[in-house]
């Protein structure tokens, strides 16, 4: 897949694991969208409260609070904001739990850069650029 144009677009990568981070970063570096990393739930939350984000990648298992209650915050705090889960224990069970708490889609991990580019392509054409 061609690499997309997002440089109009401000995204919230919430991952504890730095080397998943780094990896994340490199490929979505050359859209150039803007990336602020949180390095777990809580910090998510709290980045969410103080700035606006056109998507946020939520990592699902993460100290002091997992992707799953974070999402349920931030979906309190801006109710239409796109959160796209990442996990790698992927299952029809965490999926479910992933839509029960608020998420607007899933994907698996290791990354697949095709997908992740098409999830991103879906969620972000339309919104109201920063």
């Amino acid at each position: 897949m061609k690499k997309p144009d997002f440089s109009a677009f401000r995204l919230l990568v919430a991952e504890d694991n730095l080397e998943n981070f780094i990896v994340i970063n490199s490929i979505l570096q050359a859209t150039g969208i803007t990336i602020i990393h949180a390095n777990n739930g809580a910090q998510a939350v709290a980045l969410c409260k103080q700035h606006t984000f056109d998507l946020v990648l939520m990592d699902a298992k993460m100290p002091e609070l997992d992707g799953f209650d974070a999402t349920r915050e931030i979906k309190k705090i801006t109710p239409g904001l796109t959160v796209i889960m990442l996990t790698a224990y992927a299952s029809q069970l965490s999926i479910k739990d992933a839509v029960a708490a608020g998420c607007n889609d899933y994907l698996a991990k290791p990354i697949d850069v095709d997908i992740l580019f098409a999830a991103l392509n879906k969620w972000l054409i339309g919104k109201t650029k920063i």
